[in-house]
């Protein structure tokens, strides 16, 4: 199984409408950070988001669950008609299987892929580490493909099962933050890795702690790097938006206020406006 990405070249099967909105689905607020990269860089791009809210967190959860909602959030947003869906959660990514992207009619676009292919680049020593959620770690999916480039880098992944909880409920600084944070990048500083990958989008909104304990380390996050893939997409196949500017739309399964306030702070502006609660059938 290999990590999803999109890869140059591919041919889609119809013509697609560069007006047409961008897709993104999360397992919650994290993805957050993948569309608050989107808009610096793309800002005329209109977003459908769906963030699964209701069923968080998903880095402890079966593999076939999390694909099973994954998949169902991917034909929630086709039928939204989007000409492009940013995958913004890094275990959905790690569990979705090549052939589930190649039936789509519109290009999908990976973390793991674009996260991998920076560290690559930052790296010096060849050691990186990567901080994900239980599930993505237990896949393996950074592992497999950073060493698929590079069969001689180390790859040292750290589980942190309390971060998710702890963003979700909006405590993103703190004693309790404080504490997790020290505990989960400790063995990669000792490992001796030079750069580390954020492997869950939730992780960069305790960019403050985080880089307070690792020591000039360099951290890669993999939601500026999918931006980037995608905007370039965009530009060479003459895609990008030329029309007015339309609101973003952002679907969650459960709607709180919480998740209103953490996107604020995310995003740098109010987003209860743009905010609808949709809950999606489950096969899983």
């Amino acid at each position: 199984m290999r990590p999803v990405g999109f890869h140059p070249g591919r041919q889609h099967p119809r013509e697609i409408d560069r007006e047409l909105p961008i897709g993104m689905f999360d397992s919650g607020v994290g993805g957050f950070t993948v569309l608050a990269a989107l808009k610096k860089l793309l800002p005329r791009e209109q977003v459908i988001y769906y963030g699964d809210s209701a069923n968080i967190p998903y880095g402890e959860k079966p593999p076939d669950i999390i694909r099973s909602w994954a998949l169902n959030m991917i034909e929630f947003l086709l039928a939204q008609k989007v000409k492009a869906i940013a995958v913004a959660c890094n275990v959905s990514s790690s569990v979705l299987r090549q052939e589930d992207i190649e039936r789509l009619p519109v290009p999908v676009f990976g973390l793991v892929y674009n996260g991998a292919t920076a560290a690559l680049r930052s790296t010096k020593n060849g050691r990186i580490g990567v901080i994900a959620t239980p599930t993505t770690v237990a896949t393996e999916s950074y592992v497999r493909e950073i060493r698929q480039r590079n069969p001689a880098a180390a790859v040292l992944q750290s589980s942190c099962p309390r971060f998710v909880p702890l963003i979700e409920s909006g405590h993103l600084s703190g004693k309790e933050v404080d504490a997790a944070t020290r505990e989960y990048i400790a063995p990669l500083l000792e490992a001796g890795v030079d750069t580390i990958i954020y492997g869950c989008t939730h992780y960069p909104l305790l960019a403050g702690t985080i880089a307070d304990h690792v020591d000039g380390t360099r951290l890669v996050d993999p939601s500026v790097e999918i931006v980037k893939e995608l905007s370039a997409y965009l530009r060479e196949h003459d895609l990008l938006r030329r029309g007015r500017t339309e609101p973003d739309i952002i679907y969650a399964s459960k709607l709180s206020p919480q998740f209103i306030a953490t996107g604020r702070l995310a995003l740098g502006y109010d987003i209860s406006g743009m905010c609808r609660e949709h809950v999606l059938n489950r096969l899983g």
